[in-house]
């Protein structure tokens, strides 16, 4: 955040400081009770768990959450099949192409077999040596042989009426493969199963013929991944990736020549109606990608592979063919997940593909979770992630400043990078203005900058150069870390980068993309225009960013090992290692130094305005220390380990609790009173019509309720134009056109503004800032309009 920026490898002790920082002494008052507080409960999403089993003439199985196996008919009435299963594993283990559902008891080695249609059943003992390996129909596919071995051979097990059993070994199988279990696809009906096997040149691929006993090799290797084979009641699909085609085989005659249909990009296939390729194309718009998340846009293919019509807007998992023709898969026409169910894909006689839901879903109930937050002038940035699509976005809430805790909507400002993990990841640095320095948006480190309502990945800050880290930033100021042919700024000695390079920081204005001051000194913290770095190993020093003046040092001495440095206003908080391990904050005022922890007692903590938040026996604490004496006071179960943040601007805290919410509280140590931090305002502008414009801005200690600039004229006295706004989180801008309250072009001349801006809890002094303008405008002659281009 703007105050903070980690500092390691340095040494730090006692202090000493001269820097004249512009801010006026509070008046000391006690702690105001925390009674404000409010909670964000932690939002819910759904995940859509339909896996669909096996399907038969008169309906099929699938596995929902909470639900367990059901029987669906195709008219969408269900029949619960097992109520406890939490298998999702798809078919042949199940039973495949026909109504029969399998049951597989690994304990008794028998397999179950339930015609769900006409509700007959009979049971299977698995013989001594035989391995369960599918169901098609009412036969049992078994193997036996060591894995590995070249032994390896498949049994068929029919079993009849009556509760007899046949077994016949599948024939035509050569000699020395290893089967290989890929059962993931819907490979399989009562006529056979397509299997993947080994041998000493390689993968095959092969086909189980039930009907005939034997197996049959097919022209393709047996590589391919779920997604890229499938079965239907007439054809084998397989995806070439070769050619990038989908080569197609009449089931007549699986070793004949196939037609292809070309299919090319992120896909899977899932299966064929009538004439027509259905696949699923990858959507980034609604996930991260992967194969078993509802991220998937299910299309139909013209013979050409060009898209013929959207079918399904969100899928997730396999299709499964129905033994009439048809393919049933999971998914919905749009993103709500209350439109999730299964849908049936046909083909009319004409060719046309048809869809139509016959089973409604249940979702299973998730919790977001909140990886980061950051709280700045009452702006509440959240880094939560999705479990539903396993994916992190954004989002700001604005919290109320002029009373309680009021949280406002929810704004979403985009997706993260969908390869954020350590090191590279996305990384927030607000600036106190609203706008927020992001880095690892795009899966490195560069910077960008998100306006106050911008998605992400924002505008890149400098292209120019290719940066480390984003050390700091505040208002309209970033320090950014990169490394250089030579070493620039200050002469203390310099780590070096690849090539020799020597790490520098650069401090760069956000608003006119331009650098403002460059050191190769580590940079620690950043408040408004002053920047704390490292001086050697032992000490600080402020530098303001504007002039280049560098203030007198702070002195840590021996012993003191610099962990970490936190600026807020007039306040440093240390974190201290080494022999003089400890924690404490300095005044840069009064020049007090406040020890608050000695030794190796301290905890993570974050620095407010006057106070110092941190974990204690697992409560929230909150030390005030304006008085330059620690008056702590706890609010309430608090995990530093879980995100938390501390608003320096207006004394909030934010933090995650055990329930994954969010909870807002008053530290209860009113803010110090509204000052400017900095300003850009010209002293003078130019103006014709509507280029030119006089664009003043004032970076704010804390947020405004509200704000007004006159313009006067000097000479009469008389106001020319006034401009109002209302609340204002940590800046005030604004335009002036060069027009009085009439809207008339003014005269060329010398004119006086003032600022007031009121705080907007109600606390300390109004802040008045004034200054002069000098105004051109070529809209105004003698007294008079001109009559000129871009006038009006």
């Amino acid at each position: 955040m703007a105050r903070r920026a980690l500092l390691r490898g340095g040494i730090a002790a006692t202090m000493s400081f001269t820097l004249a920082m512009g801010l006026v002494p509070p008046t000391i008052a006690g702690a105001e009770a925390a009674t404000a507080e409010a909670v964000i409960p932690a939002p819910t999403v759904l995940r859509p768990r339909t896996a669909l089993l096996s399907a038969g003439p008169s309906g099929f199985l699938r596995y929902e959450h909470a639900r367990g196996h059901l029987w669906t008919s195709y008219a969408g009435t269900d029949a619960v099949v097992d109520a406890s299963a939490t298998d999702v594993h798809t078919m042949p283990d199940f039973g495949a192409g026909s109504d029969v559902v399998a049951r597989y008891d690994d304990t008794a080695r028998t397999v179950r077999l339930r015609d769900m249609s006409a509700g007959a059943s009979r049971t299977v003992v698995l013989p001594a040596g035989h391995q369960y390996f599918s169901t098609l129909g009412w036969t049992v596919v078994t193997t036996t042989g060591s894995s590995g071995g070249a032994d390896i051979t498949w049994h068929l097990l029919d079993s009849r009426d009556g509760g007899s059993v046949t077994q016949r070994t599948v024939q035509d199988v050569p000699d020395g493969i290893i089967v290989t279990f890929e059962t993931n696809d819907p490979l399989g009906d009562a006529h056979g199963q397509v299997v993947r096997y080994r041998t000493a040149d390689g993968g095959h691929t092969g086909w189980l013929d039930v009907d005939q006993g034997r197996l049959v090799p097919l022209p393709h290797r047996g590589s391919q991944t779920d997604g890229q084979v499938v079965l239907t009641a007439t054809h084998l699909l397989f995806w070439r990736w070769e050619d990038r085609a989908v080569a197609i085989h009449s089931r007549d005659d699986l070793t004949a020549a196939p037609r292809t249909v070309p299919l090319v990009g992120d896909a899977q296939l899932l299966g064929m109606v009538g004439g027509t390729v259905v696949v699923a194309r990858y959507d980034p718009s609604l996930g991260r990608h992967a194969y078993d998340l509802p991220v998937w846009r299910v299309e139909a293919l013209a013979p050409d592979g060009s898209t013929v019509k959207t079918l399904l807007a969100r899928s997730a998992g396999r299709g499964v063919p129905t033994p009439d023709g048809g393919l049933l898969v999971p998914g919905g026409p749009g993103p709500d997940w209350d439109q999730w169910g299964v849908s049936l894909i046909e083909a009319t006689d004409g060719g046309e593909v048809t869809v139509r839901r016959i089973a409604e879903a249940s979702p299973q109930q998730l919790q977001k979770t909140v990886d980061e937050l950051t709280l700045t002038q009452g702006r509440l940035d959240t880094l939560e992630y999705d479990p539903s699509i396993d994916r992190r976005h954004v989002f700001t809430r604005d919290v109320g400043v002029t009373g309680s805790l009021t949280v406002g909507a929810r704004l979403a400002r985009g997706a993260a990078y969908d390869g954020c993990a350590f090191p590279v990841c996305i990384r927030r640095h607000p600036t106190g203005d609203g706008r927020t320095v992001v880095s690892g948006v795009t899966g490195s480190p560069q910077p960008h900058l998100l306006e106050p309502t911008q998605s992400l990945p924002g505008t890149p800050i400098d292209s120019s150069r290719t940066y480390e880290t984003v050390a700091a930033a505040s208002g309209r100021f970033v320090a950014l870390r990169a490394y250089a042919d030579t070493g620039t700024g200050t002469p203390e000695p310099a780590p070096t980068g690849p090539g020799g390079g020597v790490l520098e920081t650069r401090v760069v204005d956000l608003d006119t993309r331009q650098t403002v001051f460059t050191t190769t000194a580590g940079v620690a913290a950043m408040w408004g225009t002053t920047l704390w770095v490292r001086n050697g190993n032992d000490a600080v020093a402020p530098i303001d960013v504007l002039t280049g003046q560098r203030g007198a040092e702070v002195w840590f001495g021996r012993g003191c090992l610099l962990e970490d440095l936190q600026a807020v206003g007039r306040w440093l908080l240390w974190t201290c290692l080494g022999s003089a391990e400890g924690q404490g904050v300095y005044d840069t005022v009064t020049k007090a130094n406040l020890t608050l922890v000695s030794g190796s007692g301290w905890s993570p903590a974050k620095l407010g305005d006057g106070f110092v938040a941190s974990e204690v026996d697992g409560q929230l604490r909150v030390t005030d220390v304006r008085s330059g004496t620690p008056v702590p006071h706890t609010l309430g179960e608090f995990r530093s380990w879980r995100p938390w943040d501390v608003d320096p601007y207006t004394g909030t805290i934010a933090h995650l609790g055990a329930d994954n919410g969010i909870r807002l509280v008053s530290s209860g140590v009113p803010v110090s009173p509204l000052v400017q931090l900095d300003a850009a305002v010209a002293p003078s502008a130019r103006i014709k019509g509507t280029t030119g414009h006089w664009k003043p801005k004032w970076w704010l200690s804390k947020p405004a309720a509200s704000w007004t600039l006159v313009i006067t004229n000097p000479a009469t006295g008389a106001t020319v134009s006034t401009i109002s706004g209302g609340l204002a989180r940590g800046l005030v801008t604004t335009s002036w056109n060069g027009q009085d309250r009439l809207r008339r072009p003014v005269a060329d001349g010398a004119y006086s503004w003032t600022l007031t801006a009121t705080p907007a809890d109600g606390k300390g002094a109004v802040l008045t800032r004034s200054g002069t303008l000098d105004l051109r405008n070529e809209c105004h002659i003698g007294g008079r309009l001109r009559k000129a281009v871009g006038c009006s």
